[in-house]
């Protein structure tokens, strides 16, 4: 694991970072454990990953993340938005990428890559949106992206109306 971040300074002004880190198991998440419950290689002893890679901004009271990605030979998915602390909110959106070893193959083939997924993606993937107090927030997907591949997903994500400082509920019809 390693991570890089500006240092702080007496006006706290925002600092800009990355984390990295590679081959971990997340254990005891229960939501996890469901997804890959009967997903080949699903593991009862956590769900294994072989890297993480997340750009953020720390600010007093709010975290801000940016191009995350979290890959694995079972499971994947992308993540941007915000913790709020000071207000008690999380807002992050993504899309979750089923069997991402696979899956993300598509995307790594040059020029058709970028249509069947792009480097972060995979061909099928379903857009997701985590909003609300932690602890009690609420997961939405849209089981509708699920159909539709790389690029072609975009409008099916839940969309960021405030993109100076995170992700907003969108629809989910």
């Amino acid at each position: 694991m390693w991570l890089a971040m500006d240092p702080p300074t007496a006006d706290q002004a925002p600092q800009d970072g990355q984390l990295n880190i590679r081959y971990f198991v997340v254990r005891g998440e229960p939501g996890l454990d469901r997804v890959v419950a009967g997903a080949p290689g699903g593991a009862p002893n956590g769900v294994q990953f072989t890297r993480l890679k997340v750009d953020f901004t720390r600010q007093p009271g709010k975290l801000i993340l940016r191009d995350g990605v979290v890959q694995g030979p079972i499971v994947g998915a992308t993540i941007d938005g915000q913790i709020d602390y000071a207000n008690n909110d999380v807002k992050l959106r993504g899309t979750f990428v089923p069997l991402y070893g696979l899956n993300n193959a598509f995307g790594q083939i040059p020029l058709f890559g970028l249509f069947l997924g792009g480097p972060k993606e995979g061909l099928l993937g379903i857009t997701y949106q985590v909003i609300g107090p932690p602890g009690r927030s609420v997961l939405q997907i849209n089981p509708v992206s699920a159909v539709a591949p790389g690029i072609f997903r975009k409008p099916f994500e839940f969309q960021d109306l405030s993109p100076n400082i995170g992700v907003t509920a969108g629809p989910l019809n």
